[in-house]
């Protein structure tokens, strides 16, 4: 709930708890060799006895991508949509998780639990199928935005029912839980129709192949590119496994819509026009292992680039993916590639509501209590200065990850704090939960690895000089390596003298005479392995 990414809400109430979501966070680009990072799940696990289900609120990664491994963990009822269930069934298959239980809802559908009871409202955002959450409980209501944006000419003419979020508001509402993601943003997001306008603007120019980075779960987005590109008579094809997947599953469901005739294979794209190609691909975000970064590092097996090409990126980056981002472009620009993506060209709006929108679902609902959520300490700040400014709640907070929150009361309390752990899934799926491991992998990255080996008898004797080998630390200097052995002899040598060498011992001492020595030399401090071979 707190930060951008790994969202997950549990609400508890003696006997039963309902979880909102379960989704991954993208690592940081410290994070080496980490695929994703999911919640931890100790405190559901230790009382999954109560939870009655998960409910998803949309199929974006940020909200879904953990739940195959929560499922290995908790096997309970999912309640989604048509598409987000869609995707999340996807997952589980990729995983082989079986036994599974998925229950399509939608803007009509009512769940009854004993103390929970659930409706729902669709709303927009960058994903179709988004839905607002309507919790009625004995002690009052609870109204969970899920991501939103107030969007009046939406692509598939589903505008969100703000009457009825205005009739629940007029009822009474205990929380309010909101997406904060564009609190300080002023003003009023701009219509995903536009990006359509702009498609078809950009694409009536453009004469050789056009290749489309956009988000996989884009679907509206991906359509509007379709539909320009079938009025200008391009062939389509897809770059990417997420892009390829995901528009499979849409189509399916009858959430995208395109003539087979018109999609090709990216492997023969060489066989038509070049100003008759549009190629989809994943990207946006200069993923190392995405296909636009493959293709600008001309690793991409299927498909080569050439200066006729034009690259639209309809995405901006995420806060911390800019490096990744604009050195795609930058690669792509030394290939005399145009790429088209700045902000002004409109090939990208937000999913995300902006402050007007915000404040006016605080007016419609004038919830009892605030709490602002998805989004840094910044964005939910910036939110809660708006429903400050407008005066019509009586308690605001803040909450972090791992925070309980008692609603019984006058006021917002924190009662507690469970202390939560990242977990970092690696490019294998498997779970490293001891953060030990990430440490080493930042400090080789940082400061290099020294190993260093000893070979001795059972008196202590040494049997060889001692061996350093050094990655990454400096460049192997004879004196430096010299230096080293010498301070690892003294100290040895101080030990044999002062009697019988405790092999316990041995390793962490001479472990420690390399970490000063370095410290003291570079003024670094690197990975040390330290082996004792006896003979």
């Amino acid at each position: 709930m707190y930060g951008i990414g790994k969202n997950i809400l549990a609400l508890e109430s003696k006997d039963e708890i309902l979880v909102i979501d379960c989704g991954i966070m993208f690592p940081d680009s410290d994070m080496y060799g980490i695929d994703k990072v999911i919640p931890d799940f100790s405190y559901l696990e230790k009382n999954k006895h109560k939870i009655k289900g998960i409910v998803v609120t949309h199929g974006h990664e940020d909200h879904i991508g953990a739940i195959a491994f929560f499922l290995e963990k908790i096997n309970v009822p999912v309640y989604g949509t048509r598409l987000s269930l869609g995707l999340v069934e996807h997952k589980l298959m990729e995983k082989q998780i079986t036994g599974y239980k998925l229950i399509t809802i939608d803007e009509s559908s009512k769940v009854n639990f004993h103390f929970f009871k659930l409706s729902f409202i669709r709303v927009s955002h960058s994903i179709p199928d988004g839905v607002m959450t309507i919790i009625d409980t004995p002690k009052g209501t609870i109204v969970h935005s899920g991501d939103f944006k107030i969007d009046y000419t939406p692509i598939d003419n589903k505008a969100m029912d703000l009457s009825r979020i205005a009739e629940i508001g007029k009822k009474g509402v205990l929380l309010f839980m909101s997406d904060s993601t564009n609190a300080i943003k002023n003003g009023h997001t701009l219509s995903e129709r536009q990006v359509g306008e702009s498609f078809e603007r950009y694409f009536k120019t453009i004469k050789g192949r056009i290749l489309l980075a956009t988000f996989s779960s884009n679907i509206h987005r991906i359509q509007q590119a379709i539909d320009v590109a079938t009025k200008f008579n391009r062939k389509i094809c897809f770059a990417g496994i997420s892009m390829e997947n995901t528009a499979k599953i849409a189509k399916r469901l009858g959430y995208l819509s395109y003539d087979d005739n018109d999609l090709i294979f990216i492997g023969d794209v060489d066989k038509y026009p070049d100003d008759r190609m549009l190629i989809l691909t994943t990207g946006s975000q200069g993923e190392p292992l995405s296909a636009l970064t493959r293709i600008s590092n001309d690793n991409y097996r299927l498909y080569q680039i050439r200066p006729s090409d034009t690259v639209v990126i309809s995405a901006l980056p995420i806060p911390g993916n800019e490096k990744m981002v604009y050195s795609t472009i930058d690669k792509l620009g030394r290939k005399g590639v145009r790429v088209i993506y700045e902000e002004a060209s409109k090939l990208h709006v937000s999913g995300h509501a902006y402050a007007e929108e915000l404040k006016l679902m605080l007016m419609l609902i004038k919830p009892k209590f605030f709490i602002p959520a998805h989004g840094e300490y910044r964005h939910l700040s910036a939110h809660a200065d708006l429903a400050r400014d407008l005066g019509v709640t009586e308690d605001i907070l803040i909450a972090e990850n791992g925070d309980v929150i008692d609603l019984s009361g006058r006021t917002l309390h924190i009662i507690d704090k469970i202390k939560l752990r990242d977990i970092y899934v690696d490019s294998n799926e498997v779970c490293l939960e001891d953060e030990t491991l990430l440490d080493e992998r930042r400090t080789m990255a940082n400061d290099g690895v020294v190993v260093f080996t000893f070979y001795i008898n059972q008196n202590g004797d040494m049997l060889e000089d001692v061996n350093v080998l050094s990655k990454g630390v400096t460049p192997v200097q004879e004196d430096f390596i010299k230096g080293l052995k010498d301070s690892l002899m003294d100290r040895y040598n101080n030990m044999l003298s002062n009697g019988k060498i405790e092999k316990a011992t041995l390793t962490k001492d001479l472990e420690e005479i390399v970490r000063k020595y370095m410290n003291k030399k570079i003024g670094k401090s690197p990975c040390i392995i330290p082996i004792v071979i006896y003979k």
